[in-house]
C-alpha cells in the first residue's frame, strides 16, 4: 500500500511538473507578428502591459509609415529576412497602478519616496538655526537647540545636513562629525579623540533602521560608509541625498568642456589679462558661467559667490592624533562651516534638480542607488596578499635582471670600441668623471662613482647601493636590444621611439605607413632650443610638414632611414614605452622582438601586472567592516549621478573589470561573496543603450524594427550575417568583436576619423588612405549622406539613405533642441550643453552622446524603483548589491532566490513597456521583453560560468545558476506569492508638464503629419534626386493648403472687398495638389503619391477684414513667384523634374531665350519685374486706399475672379452670377464674353493713371499678372 502511495505521489508530481513546464504557453494562440516580421507579446501580456489599448483598425497614415518602413528595409536587404519566430509566452503578473505604465510607474516611486520628498522639500525652504558658538568635547553625540547643549543618542529629526571628517592617512574611521536641522545643531566625537579608546575602530550612530531619515551631504557617499546601521545585511531606511549629484545633474559639464573650463579660470586668475579678452572667452564659451568643478568650494563660489577657506582641512593629513586633540575646537567648527555651506548649496540647487529632472522616479531611484552594499570574507585579506606578494616577486625578478645587464655593460667603459661599434650601447652617454684628489693626493670626500659613464651614475642609488631601474626606465630597451621590424630602436627626446632601417628597406616601410624622419640625425641629441634656432634660420623646415612630405615619399640619399615606433593613439603621437601592455600583440608578431629571453619576460610581466599596478591602491583601500565572524561587509562610495548624463560613479567598483587568466589581481569581483544563506539574483540588460538609441528611430515609423539599425537590433542574426556587428565587421573587413567598438562609437557620436584611427590600430598593415576609404564606405552604409532643407526659416541638415540615418536624425533632432530632454522620463540636460549658452564650441557630439546615456540610466531608475515595489509587495528578502550602468544585481536570501528573479523579469518587462509606450507604440517585441537571462550565484562575476583563474587564483570557482524566462517559469518557487496591500491607491498623482518641446511653425514639426511622412522619405531616399523631390513635393502642398486654408477663412468675412461680399464663395473645397486621394496609394506609387492631411496650421489671431483684403493682395504676387516651382521662401532652384508635379513649374524654363546665359536671362527678368512693379504702382496710386473699390469696373472684377479661379483655384459657386456652369475651365476670352453680352458697358473707369490708359492697357496688365511669372529675386 505504502508502494502504491509513494507510487501516486510520484505520478502526481510528474503531473504538476508537466503542466508546471507548459504553463506559461499559449495552446491556442498563434505568434502576433507585426508587418516586419518582428514577434510580439502574447495577447494575455500585452493586455496586461497596455491595459488602456483598444484594438483598432490601422489608421491610413500608419498604412503609409509601414509602406516607407519596408521600403527602408527593402533598400538595406532585410526585408523577408528570417526571424526568430518562437511560442508565445504568457503568465500572469502584477496589475498596473494605473491606467497605463506612466501612471503605474509614477505609483510606484511615490508609494517609494513621497515621505523623503516632502521631508527633503522642507528642509531646503528653511534656514538653520545659528551655528553654536562652542561645542562639547566628550564621545558621541550631542545636541545644541535653544542655547541648551544635551546629550543623545542620536539626532532625532528625520532630515538633516551630515558631514564627517577622518584621519585619512591613518584609518578610515571618522574622528568627528556634524549635523544639523531644521531645529538643532549636533556634533559627534570619536572615543579615541577623547582618549576613552585606543582604536579608531568607532561607527556614527543614527538610528536609520528603525526611523526614516534623509541624509544630505557633498559626496554622501564618503559619509555613508561611516554609519553603523549602513553595515546590516538589512536595508536601512535613510535616503542618501547627494549635493554633489544633484550639481552635476543641473550644472556639470561634459570632459570636454573641463579643460576650457581651467584654461579660463587661468585666465581670470592672470594679472596680464584684460578685461577684453576675458569677456571675449566668456562671448565665445557663455557655458562657462553656468558651470562650475564639482568640489565643495567650487561648488560654493559657483552658486553664492562665497570663497571657502579650506586651509584648516589640512590638519587632517597627521598621523598625529594629539595635533587633533589641541585643534579640537577649530576642527569642529571647520566641518560646522562645511554643513552650513552644503545646506545654503542644497536650497538652490534641489529645487533645480526636481525642475530638470520631474518625473517621480528620477528622485525615487536616488535613494536605491545610492544603499548598494558589498559583503565578502576572510579571502579578502588573502586575495589582496596573494596579489601584492606575486607583483613584487615578479617586478623584483625582471628588474635584479636589468640591473645585470646594466653592470655587464658598464664593464665595457675601459673598452671603446666595443660600445662605439654596438647600435644600442653608443645610444648612452659614455662620459667618464675621474677621481679627483687631493693635494695629498687622497680622493675627495662624496664623490658619485668617479671613473664610471654618466648613463651608470644617473642609474646608481648610493641609498640602495645599487642602479635602480624598472621596465618603465629609458635605458631597458637599450639593455634588452629591442628591435621593430628587425631594426634596433632608437631614442629621439622630440620623436620618441624610433628605429633605424637600410635606406634599401625605405619602400616597404613606406608600404607599412610608418612616418619617416629625414632630420633625424641632424636633430639627434640637440635640445628643444637647438632645434628652434635651427629652425629660424631655416636649416630645418617645419618638423610636421618633414613628416607629413616624408609620408608621401621623398628620395632618400642616406645610407639609413629613421621611422617612428607607430603609437596606437595616431601616427602623431611619440611612443616613450615600449614595454607596454598595448605592444604585446606587436611582440607576438615578432614585429616587436629581442634575442634576450629576459625580454620577452619583461613584456609579460608588465602585461601580467597592469592590472595590479593600476588598482592596487584603490583596492588596498577598501574601507573593509567586520560584521561576524563569516562576513565583512564593504560599502560602495557611490557618486549617484556623477557626470552630465547622471551615470553613477566610483572609483573601483564600477570600473572593475572581469577577470583574465594572464593578469593578476583581476578575479577582484569574485572576491564579493554572498554571506551563508544568501545569493546574488542580477541581469545585465542586453544591448541597453543600441536598443534605445534603435527604439528612438523605430518610433518614427510607429513599429518595431522599423528602421534597418531597428531591425538588426532586435532580430539580427550572427550566422545570417544580419545583426549590426557582422555587418560593420564585413565592411571593413574586420573580426565582430572588434566592429563592436565601431558601433558603440559610432552610435556615441565618434566620427569618420574616430574610426579611421581605430581601423588603423586593428590592421596596422592597411595604409591611411585605405583605412579614411573604408571608414567612410562604413559611414556612408550606416549614417548615411548629408542633405539640406529649408525649414522654419534656417537651414536643416539631416542624413539620408543609410541603415542609421533616422536614428542619427533623433538624436541629433533632441540634440539641438533648446532644452533637450529624454524621452521616456523627461530629464533635461545640463545649463552647460543647452544650446542658448553654447556659441562658438556646439559639442553636439557630447549632447547626441547625451541623450542615449541618460536615457539609459532612466532605463536602471526605473528597473530599480520596480524592483522596490515588487519585493515589498511580494515580501521577498532582497536589497540591491549593486548596480553598473546596464547590469543590476541584488542580494537575496536563498530561499527568495527564484522570486526575486521573476521580480527582475517583470520589472524589465515593464520598464521596456514603458519606453516603447511613451515613444508612441503601444507594442512591445517578445525578443527583447525579457532579459536573455537571470544570473543566480555566490559569487560578484559577469558570467556564471566564468572559473576566474588568474595568476593570484589558481583555484577555480564553481558554477552558479542562469535561467532564462521559459526556464524560471518552469520552477514552481519563482511564483511570486500573496501580496500586501500597499494601497497605491490611494496616491494621487500630479500632472506633470508636457516635455514635448513645439515648434515655432507647427507645419514643419513632427506634429503635421505631412512633414513628418515628407521628412521620412527624404530620409530613407537612396540619392539626392529623390531627397529634394520629396521636399519640393511638401512645400508645394504645403503652400496650396496655406492658401485654402487662407481663403476659407476670408469667406467668412462680411465686406472684405466688393467681389467677396457679393460673390462669397459657399461651401469651399479643399485644394488637392494631384487627382489622386491618399486612399489609392499603394506600395507601387508610394514614391509618386501626394504627400496629404489634415491641416495643424491655425492663425495667431482673428483675421480682420483689413488684413484680408491685403492679403489678397499679397497672395496674388507671391502666387506668381511660387508658380516657377519654388515656392516664395524656397532657397534653391529645383531641377525641371523636381518641379513636374506644379502648376506652371514649366513656364519659369520658357522663359529663358534659347541660347541666353542663365545671367542674361535673369537681366531679363529683372527688367520685367521693374516693369511689373512700375505698373502695380501706377495702378496703387490712383487708388483712395488699399481696398478694392466697391465701384470698380465689372470687366475687371470679372478679370479678378478668373485671376483667382486659375491662380489659387478658389472654385467659383454655382449660386454666383459669375460663376461658369461648365465643368471645363474656359478660357479668359469666352469668360469675359460670356458675363459681359448681357452687361450694359460701363461710362467710366475708376482706376485710371495720371496720364491716362485705356482698357487694353490694364487687359494687358492682366494678362502679364497671369502669364509672364517674373522671379521676385532672380537668387530664389
Amino acid at each position: 500500500m505504502s508502494k502504491i502511495r509513494r507510487s501516486t505521489r510520484g505520478l502526481n508530481f510528474m503531473l504538476i511538473r508537466r503542466f508546471s513546464v507548459y504553463s506559461y504557453l499559449s495552446a491556442v494562440e498563434q505568434p502576433r507578428i507585426n508587418p516586419v516580421g518582428i514577434q510580439y507579446l502574447s495577447k494575455k501580456l500585452d493586455k496586461q502591459i497596455f491595459p488602456s489599448k483598444r484594438d483598432s483598425k490601422v489608421s491610413h497614415d500608419d498604412e503609409y509609415l509601414i509602406e516607407l518602413s519596408k521600403q527602408y528595409l527593402e533598400t538595406h536587404g532585410l526585408l523577408g529576412k528570417k526571424t526568430n519566430i518562437s511560442d508565445p509566452i504568457s503568465f500572469d503578473i502584477p496589475k498596473l497602478q494605473g491606467s497605463n505604465l506612466d501612471d503605474h510607474f509614477k505609483k510606484l516611486a511615490l508609494f517609494s519616496s513621497q515621505n523623503y520628498l516632502e521631508n527633503a522639500k522642507k528642509l531646503a525652504e528653511i534656514d538653520l538655526p545659528p551655528k553654536p558658538n562652542n561645542f562639547k568635547f566628550q564621545a558621541g553625540w550631542f545636541k545644541y537647540i535653544d542655547g541648551k547643549t544635551l546629550k543623545v543618542d542620536y539626532p532625532d529629526d528625520n532630515a538633516i545636513i551630515f558631514d564627517v571628517e577622518t584621519q585619512y592617512k591613518v584609518s578610515n574611521y571618522a574622528v568627528m562629525a556634524v549635523a544639523a536641522s531644521a531645529t538643532a545643531w549636533y556634533t559627534w566625537v570619536s572615543p579615541i579623540m577623547t582618549g576613552e579608546s585606543t582604536t579608531y575602530e568607532h561607527l556614527i550612530p543614527l538610528n536609520t533602521q528603525k526611523k526614516e531619515m534623509v541624509i544630505v551631504g557633498h559626496n554622501v557617499g564618503y559619509d555613508r560608509a561611516r554609519i553603523k546601521e549602513e553595515y546590516s545585511l538589512q536595508e536601512t531606511k535613510a535616503f542618501f541625498l547627494d549635493t554633489m549629484s544633484l550639481h552635476i545633474a543641473v550644472s556639470g559639464m561634459c570632459s570636454q568642456q573641463r579643460m576650457k573650463w581651467m584654461a579660463h579660470r587661468k585666465l581670470k586668475n592672470d594679472e596680464e589679462s584684460t578685461e577684453d579678452l576675458i569677456h571675449e572667452s566668456e562671448a565665445n564659451d557663455p557655458w562657462i558661467n553656468y558651470s562650475s568643478p564639482n568640489s565643495l568650494a567650487e561648488v560654493s563660489q559657483f552658486y553664492m559667490k562665497q570663497q571657502l577657506d579650506k586651509s584648516v582641512r589640512d590638519n587632517f593629513s597627521t598621523s598625529d592624533l594629539e595635533l587633533l586633540k589641541q585643534k579640537f575646537y577649530e576642527l569642529i567648527s571647520y566641518c560646522a562651516d562645511d554643513v552650513l555651506t552644503t545646506h545654503k548649496i542644497y536650497k538652490t540647487v534641489l529645487p533645480e534638480f526636481l525642475e530638470v529632472c520631474p518625473h517621480p522616479v528620477s528622485f525615487a531611484a536616488l535613494r536605491h542607488m545610492s544603499s548598494g552594499i558589498l559583503p565578502t570574507n576572510k579571502l579578502w585579506n588573502e586575495y589582496i596578499e596573494t596579489a601584492e606578494r606575486l607583483y613584487v616577486e615578479s617586478r623584483q625578478k625582471v628588474e635584479s635582471s636589468l640591473v645585470d645587464l646594466a653592470e655587464q655593460a658598464v664593464e665595457l667603459r675601459n673598452d671603446p670600441g666595443k660600445f662605439q661599434n654596438d647600435t644600442w650601447l653608443n645610444q648612452l652617454d659614455w662620459t667618464i668623471t675621474p677621481l679627483k684628489l687631493t693635494k695629498k693626493g687622497e680622493p675627495y670626500k662624496n664623490q658619485k662613482l668617479p671613473g664610471f659613464p654618466q648613463w651608470y651614475r644617473e642609474l646608481y642609488s648610493t641609498k640602495d647601493k645599487k642602479p635602480i631601474i624598472t621596465t618603465r626606465s629609458r635605458i631597458t630597451p637599450l639593455l634588452l636590444r629591442l628591435q621593430w621590424e628587425d631594426y634596433p630602436v632608437v631614442w629621439h627626446d622630440l620623436y620618441g621611439w624610433s628605429f633605424k632601417a637600410e635606406s634599401s628597406d625605405f619602400e616597404r616601410l613606406k608600404k607599412k605607413n610608418y612616418v619617416n624622419l629625414p632630420y633625424f640625425e641632424k636633430t639627434y641629441k640637440k635640445t628643444k632650443e637647438e632645434i628652434t634656432e635651427m629652425e629660424e634660420k631655416g636649416e630645418l623646415r617645419n618638423l610636421s610638414d618633414i613628416e607629413l612630405s616624408s609620408f608621401y615619399g621623398e628620395k632618400i640619399k642616406d645610407e639609413f632611414v629613421y621611422f617612428r615606433v607607430p603609437n596606437s593613439v595616431g601616427p602623431e603621437h611619440r611612443t616613450t614605452l615600449l614595454l607596454a601592455k598595448e605592444f604585446s600583440t606587436p611582440f607576438e608578431k615578432s614585429i616587436l622582438k629581442s634575442e634576450n629571453p629576459l625580454a620577452q619576460e619583461a613584456i609579460k610581466m608588465n602585461s601580467s601586472c597592469s592590472y595590479w599596478i593600476s588598482s592596487r591602491e584603490r583596492i588596498m583601500s577598501q574601507f573593509v567592516v567586520p560584521s561576524t565572524e563569516e562576513y565583512s561587509l564593504i560599502i560602495p562610495q557611490v557618486l549617484t549621478m556623477g557626470t552630465v548624463t547622471r551615470r553613477a560613479v566610483e572609483k573601483t567598483w564600477l570600473t572593475a573589470s572581469n577577470a583574465k587568466k594572464s593578469r593578476i589581481g583581476s578575479e577582484l569581483k569574485s572576491r564579493i561573496i554572498a554571506p551563508p544563506g544568501y545569493c546574488f539574483v542580477g541581469a545585465d540588460v542586453d544591448s541597453e543603450e543600441l536598443w534605445i538609441a534603435s527604439l528612438v528611430g523605430d518610433s518614427m515609423f510607429k513599429l518595431h524594427g522599423g528602421t534597418a539599425i531597428g531591425w538588426m537590433t532586435l532580430e539580427g542574426s550572427k550566422n545570417e550575417g544580419t545583426d549590426l556587428h557582422s555587418k560593420t565587421a564585413n565592411i571593413l573587413g574586420i573580426s565582430r568583436n572588434e566592429a563592436k567598438v565601431f558601433n558603440y562609437g559610432r552610435i556615441y557620436g565618434a566620427g569618420v576619423k574616430f574610426a579611421s584611427v581605430l581601423l588603423k590600430k586593428f590592421n596596422p598593415q592597411l595604409t591611411q588612405e585605405e583605412c579614411a576609404k573604408r571608414a567612410k564606405a562604413l559611414y556612408a552604409e550606416t549614417k548615411g549622406q548629408s542633405g539640406k532643407y529649408y525649414s522654419n526659416k534656417q537651414r536643416n541638415k539631416i542624413w539620408f539613405g543609410g541603415s542609421e540615418s533616422v536614428l542619427f536624425n533623433e538624436l541629433e533632432r533632441i540634440a539641438h533642441k533648446n532644452d533637450p530632454k529624454t524621452p521616456v522620463l523627461g530629464a533635461s540636460i545640463t545649463k552647460a550643453l543647452k544650446k542658448s549658452n553654447l556659441n562658438l564650441n556646439s559639442f553636439l557630439p557630447s549632447r547626441v552622446n547625451w541623450a542615449i546615456q541618460s536615457s539609459g540610466v532612466d532605463y536602471l531608475h526605473l528597473l530599480c524603483v520596480s524592483m522596490n515595489y515588487l519585493i515589498t509587495k511580494y515580501s521577498i528578502h532582497a536589497r540591491l548589491a549593486l548596480s553598473v550602468h546596464d547590469e543590476i544585481r541584488y542580494l537575496v536570501k536563498e530561499e527568495d532566490r527564484y522570486r526575486a528573479a521573476r521580480a527582475l523579469q517583470i520589472s524589465n518587462l515593464w520598464t521596456r513597456g514603458i519606453f516603447s509606450e511613451n515613444l508612441g507604440m503601444n507594442d512591445l517585441p517578445q525578443s527583447c521583453a525579457f532579459f536573455s537571462a537571470v544570473d543566480i550565484d555566490h559569487v560578484l562575476r559577469k558570467e556564471v560560468d566564468m572559473d576566474c583563474i588568474t595568476p593570484s587564483n589558481p583555484i577555480a570557482i564553481s558554477p552558479g545558476q542562469s535561467l532564462d524566462i521559459r526556464e524560471l517559469l518552469n520552477i514552481p518557487e519563482s511564483e511570486l506569492g500573496e501580496s500586501k496591500r500597499l494601497g497605491l491607491s490611494k496616491i494621487k498623482l500630479s500632472e506633470i508638464e508636457n516635455f514635448v518641446e513645439k515648434s515655432d511653425d507647427v507645419s514643419n514639426s513632427m506634429d503635421n503629419f505631412d512633414f513628418k511622412k515628407a521628412l521620412i522619405q527624404m530620409q530613407v531616399s537612396t540619392n539626392d534626386k529623390d531627397f529634394k523631390k520629396h521636399w519640393n513635393r511638401f512645400k508645394s502642398n504645403e503652400y496650396f493648403k496655406r492658401n485654402n486654408e487662407f481663403y476659407e477663412e476670408i469667406t467668412k468675412l462680411d465686406g472684405v472687398s466688393s467681389f467677396v461680399s457679393k460673390n462669397k464663395v459657399k461651401n469651399p473645397t479643399k485644394l488637392k495638389a494631384s487627382e489622386k486621394s491618399m486612399d489609392s496609394i499603394t506600395t507601387k506609387n508610394i514614391e509618386t503619391a501626394p504627400i496629404h492631411g489634415p491641416s495643424t496650421i491655425t492663425s495667431k489671431r482673428p483675421l480682420s477684414i483689413q488684413d484680408a483684403e491685403e492679403e489678397i493682395k499679397r497672395r496674388e504676387l507671391e502666387m506668381i513667384f511660387f508658380k516657377d516651382g519654388t515656392g516664395p521662401n524656397q532657397r534653391s532652384k529645383p531641377t525641371s523634374d523636381s518641379n513636374s508635379d506644379y502648376p506652371g513649374s514649366k513656364i519659369i524654363h520658357s522663359n529663358r531665350i534659347k541660347g541666353q546665359s542663365r545671367t542674361e536671362n535673369n537681366n531679363v527678368n529683372e527688367k520685367q519685374s521693374k516693369d511689373f512693379k512700375r505698373q502695380n504702382r501706377l495702378d496703387k496710386s490712383n487708388q483712395t486706399s488699399s481696398t478694392l473699390k466697391p465701384d470698380f469696373t465689372k470687366e475687371n472684377e470679372l478679370r479678378l475672379n478668373l485671376s483667382l479661379q486659375s491662380d489659387y483655384k478658389i472654385p467659383i459657386s454655382s449660386s454666383n452670377p459669375f460663376s461658369s456652369s461648365s465643368s471645363s475651365p474656359l478660357s479668359e476670352e469666352s469668360y469675359l464674353s460670356k458675363h459681359l453680352q448681357d452687361s450694359p458697358k460701363p461710362k467710366q473707369y475708376t482706376r485710371v493713371a495720371k496720364g491716362g490708359h485705356s482698357l487694353a492697357d490694364e487687359n494687358n496688365f492682366f494678362k502679364a499678372q497671369r502669364q509672364t511669372r517674373i522671379r521676385k529675386d532672380t537668387r530664389l
